[in-house]
């Protein structure tokens, strides 16, 4: 991590190599910014005292902060020695540093004399557990840490966020924030910490990528399937096309996909948009296995031969939302039974002649495997014509 640095050197005395006044603390601290040291132990300093702002909605987070802290102050051989860039500013009669922990995530801005006598400390960064965080997230800093050059103050985004399980097409996230406010820190001429400027966000979805969100469709006459990615994560994505449908006016029960190799489709998140009229009634999902037969840089795969086909999986849609599920321990390697002849047979007719060498790179009987070829997903639905079924297949790109 790279804080914003703000050096303000005190004279031409430390460009010139010679300590900051008579202190040995200044000296360390000069030779920290010279170069001519890499690190500066506190561990020998009085522990720092610790301050909290009494402001409305900082109950939890002050009350959870203060188990961190002894008769008010926090001790110093917590923290890591300081390197460089944690020295944010040096005034003519003290210095502003931040203060890492050794073990975990806290981030202490902090404030000491030039003697190196402690001056306050303020939680800048900290997070635990799955409750909250003080920090950064999609709409506010790509760094724990973050100085405004312009207002000379840290800020800092605190919440409080809780799990949502049934996100919307709208705000496809599903972490809300139950809490959640915006706040500047900054250290006086005295140095001590002044809460510049704080005020409530509100609550609001959020997703761990700055990035927004892209929307995917698959459009059948009845409904449409969506399901969502976020703009520079291509990992993030399905497929790549934000539209997909059929090309003519006809209606069409199917639409597949092929989906890239690695791309996961377990525990994705869907949204459903029923045409006027019409009413979704469930979803399911099922997965199918074939045999492939993998060669050295080419697979031949017998899809139109035997295949495995799972019972249906109620999907357990909910106001218009489900997530396909994993599957189950050894339900990928499951298939029909089938006799030597039968398998020579089926291979013949699309794989060609089996090799007789052992060591042909050419795909072989001798070695095969099972494989999720699909995943298939029904959306029963009804509407003004009856009732009927959709389907969007999966194609799940297996390696050689």
């Amino acid at each position: 991590m790279r804080v914003c640095l703000i050096v303000m050197l005190l004279s031409a005395q430390i460009v010139q190599g010679q300590s900051l006044g008579g202190s040995g603390f200044a000296e360390a601290l000069a030779h920290l910014m010279d170069g001519s040291r890499d690190t500066l132990a506190l561990d020998h300093l009085e522990d720092v005292p610790a301050i909290q702002f009494d402001e409305s909605g900082w109950e939890f987070f002050n009350a959870y902060e203060q188990k961190g802290v002894e008769d008010g102050k926090v001790p110093l051989h917590r923290f890591r020695p300081l390197v460089k860039e944690d020295v944010v500013e040096l005034r003519d009669n003290l210095a502003v540093v931040l203060l890492h922990e050794r073990q975990g995530w806290r981030v202490r801005l902090a404030t000491f004399t030039l003697e190196g006598d402690p001056i306050q400390s303020f939680l800048l960064h900290d997070r635990y557990g799955y409750l909250y965080e003080k920090n950064f997230r999609a709409y506010s800093f790509d760094q724990p840490v973050h100085f405004n050059t312009d207002a000379k103050a840290f800020e800092f985004y605190q919440l409080m966020y809780g799990y949502e399980p049934i996100p919307s097409i709208e705000q496809p996230s599903q972490d809300p924030v139950e809490h959640q406010s915006f706040h500047q820190v900054a250290v006086n001429a005295r140095g001590e910490m002044e809460l510049r400027f704080s005020e409530t966000t509100g609550k609001r979805m959020f997703h761990r990528s700055q990035a927004p969100p892209v929307i995917h469709e698959v459009e059948f006459h009845e409904l449409s399937v969506l399901t969502t990615s976020y703009a520079g994560e291509q990992e993030s994505a399905l497929w790549s096309e934000t539209h997909l449908t059929h090309g003519d006016m006809d209606s069409h029960d199917t639409i597949a996909i092929p989906l890239s190799y690695g791309t996961p489709w377990e525990g994705r998140s869907f949204f459903l948009q029923p045409r006027e009229g019409h009413s979704i009634v469930d979803v399911a999902q099922r997965h199918e296995n074939v045999l492939v037969f993998p060669g050295d840089g080419t697979t031949c795969e017998l899809s139109d031969w035997k295949r495995y086909q799972s019972p249906w999986k109620d999907l357990n849609a909910e106001e218009r939302f489900f997530q396909t599920q994993s599957l189950e321990p050894g339900e990928a390697s499951l298939f029909p039974a089938y006799t030597e002849a039968e398998l020579e047979q089926a291979f013949a007719s699309v794989c060609g002649a089996n090799p007789t060498d052992p060591g042909s790179p050419e795909p072989s009987l001798s070695h095969f495997r099972v494989v999720v070829e699909r995943i298939v997903i029904r959306v029963r639905f009804e509407g003004p014509s009856g009732s009927g079924s959709k389907f969007l297949i999966l194609y799940v790109a297996s390696g050689c």
